[in-house]
């Protein structure tokens, strides 16, 4: 019998946002001013749409919490832990499968992601075991799963062109089975941006 999708937790990777220590590649050539406007504006966006989903929503931060009276009434807040990005999103994925038969875990840096797409990835583990979101720079906005597999998480080379790659050959290897949702844009550099606005969504 298939699973409620409802019965997720859905993670979200964000940084707390202060001047310097916000998406430096794009600061690098917008400042860090713009770099930081921008990524205030993708983090609203994103917990506008994980409001709209229908799991529950865990938010890990990096560079400490937000004070209390800015924090969303429903969410659970948290530190990521200490270490590389692989670790910290299999602890945290980890954590939340303690309390659901699903996780997803995000980033706060794709403005394109639906609350429908997040549902759907939820979905899609009826049938698979691990459901992923292609970046269009070969990265993942969107990591499924019912059961945390510690080796899917290391040995990545995080920030680079092949972490999708990577990650499908570690997949097949360990002989789970896998989907893919339909591939979006993350923001990293001003080109980015600047091919998200041109979009117009």
């Amino acid at each position: 019998m298939p699973q409620d999708p409802a019965d997720g937790g859905l993670i979200v990777f964000l940084r707390l946002p202060q001047w310097g220590k916000v998406k430096t590649r794009l600061a690098a050539t917008a400042g860090h001013d713009a770099a930081l406007t921008i990524y205030r504006k993708l983090i609203s966006r994103t917990l506008n749409v994980v409001s709209e989903s229908e799991q529950s929503v865990y938010l890990f931060y990096d560079g400490g919490l937000p004070p209390t009276e800015e924090r969303i009434p429903g969410f659970a807040y948290h530190l990521q832990s200490q270490g590389k990005l692989g670790l910290k999103m299999a602890e945290a994925i980890s954590y939340v499968l303690q309390f659901h038969t699903r996780a997803t875990i995000i980033g706060s840096d794709c403005p394109t992601m639906s609350a429908l797409i997040i549902n759907k990835s939820f979905a899609l583990l009826d049938t698979h075991d691990i459901v992923l979101g292609p970046a269009m720079d070969g990265g993942y906005y969107l990591f499924g799963c019912k059961k945390l597999v510690y080796p899917l998480f290391e040995d990545i080379p995080w920030s680079t062109s092949s972490v999708l790659e990577e990650t499908i050959v570690k997949i097949n290897a360990a002989r789970l089975s896998y989907t893919l949702l339909e591939p979006l844009l993350d923001i990293d550099t001003s080109e980015d941006w600047e091919q998200y606005i041109r979009s117009g969504n």
